[in-house]
């Protein structure tokens, strides 16, 4: 009898180390949280993958963490910084458990963070002004420069003073010239245009030398005045040409660019050796392009396409196709036990419609 006691008691203590190793297994494996322990998510306002409004949080990105974190039975809370370069830091040093915006995934990125299966196209595109079709008068206003006036200034003196030498030449020696002074000049400006135009004197019957002379001095003098108006007019329009067309990555050189500090898009204008300047967040560089301090933005596809449908409709275009391409990922510490769990669940998002759903929600279309 105490040998089968013994035997109960040595198979209920092994039933009881087996279960709780089992126990242990599964709760290190398991991505859940205790209730006094949420996962720490941290974000950046990127429209429109994350949007805020007042305290809260919305946009595609923080809709596709709540379904993935429903589907885990995650508890976390939203931690917002600055700059994606903030969210890496936070999660490679472990201040943060997930990075969820519009993180693209690079080589370099990936040798100091783990990434989840990736969750969206992108790539990069170009910004401009909208270039609309101004007025007869704005185009006139537009090529009438400093170069230019001093020409039609220097031209305007010239005439004056040629006006006033026929008159006194014209009035002494020719009776149908008029005699007064007012008159006497406006029809002395006449004839000197009708020397510049034709190349003849008006008064074509005179032999006189000085008239001769003076005819082909005013000729070339005019002609010369009216080929450095049009070299002026030539110049401003390839000038104009040269600085407001911008229709992909060729055109960029020697134009002033602005992004976003440490994006993936600084880091193609710093291979390509294109200078830019940097802003901590894309709204200022929308700031720098409206106020005509840039000419062209580049930066993240899906954020520059939204922002031009948008809040920029009517002020902005995006240029150009996509170029460069990236994806989208989930950031998370090395090592992360959530990478498996979080990738499991995209893949049931994708599969079982909820994507479609939130993509055409966000972007107006199907994927």
């Amino acid at each position: 009898m105490a040998a089968r006691l013994t035997r109960i008691a040595l198979f209920t203590l092994a039933a009881c180390l087996w279960l709780s190793l089992f126990v242990l297994v599964a709760q290190a494996s398991s991505p859940t949280q205790t209730a006094g322990s949420p996962l720490r998510v941290v974000t950046k306002v990127l429209e429109p993958f994350v949007i805020k409004e007042g305290d809260s949080l919305d946009g595609f990105s923080i809709e596709l963490w709540q379904q993935i974190a429903l589907r885990l039975n995650l508890q976390y809370e939203w931690v917002e910084v600055e700059t994606v370069t903030d969210q890496l830091q936070a999660v490679e040093n472990g201040t943060a458990d997930v990075a969820i915006a519009g993180i693209s995934m690079t080589a370099e990125r990936e040798k100091r963070v783990d990434f989840t299966h990736p969750f969206f196209d992108a790539g990069l595109q170009i910004m401009t002004t909208t270039q609309s079709t101004p007025s007869l008068l704005q185009n006139i206003l537009r090529y009438i420069t400093p170069a230019l006036l001093d020409i039609l200034v220097i031209g305007l003196l010239f005439a004056i003073a040629m006006g006033h030498i026929i008159w006194l030449i014209e009035r002494r020696n020719n009776p149908e010239f008029p005699h007064g002074y007012f008159r006497g000049v406006l029809e002395g400006i006449w004839w000197l245009f009708t020397v510049v135009a034709t190349g003849e004197y008006p008064d074509k019957e005179s032999r006189s030398l000085v008239r001769r002379i003076l005819t082909i001095a005013w000729w070339l003098v005019g002609v010369a005045l009216i080929a450095q108006l049009t070299g002026t007019i030539a110049s401003s329009l390839t000038v104009e040409q040269l600085t407001s067309e911008i229709s992909g990555p060729a055109d960029l050189p020697g134009k002033r660019i602005a992004t976003v500090t440490g994006s993936t898009a600084a880091g193609y204008l710093t291979e390509q050796d294109l200078g830019f300047i940097g802003v901590p967040r894309i709204e200022e560089a929308y700031n720098l392009l409206e106020e005509d301090q840039v000419q062209a933005i580049v930066y993240d596809a899906p954020v520059l396409l939204y922002y031009a449908a948008t809040k920029g409709k009517g002020k902005v275009q995006v240029v150009s196709s996509i170029f460069k391409l990236e994806k989208y990922s989930i950031a998370l510490p090395p090592g992360s036990p959530l990478r498996k769990p979080i990738n499991e669940a995209l893949l049931n998002i994708y599969q079982d419609g909820t994507y479609e759903a939130l993509y055409a929600k966000w972007f107006g279309v199907g994927r």
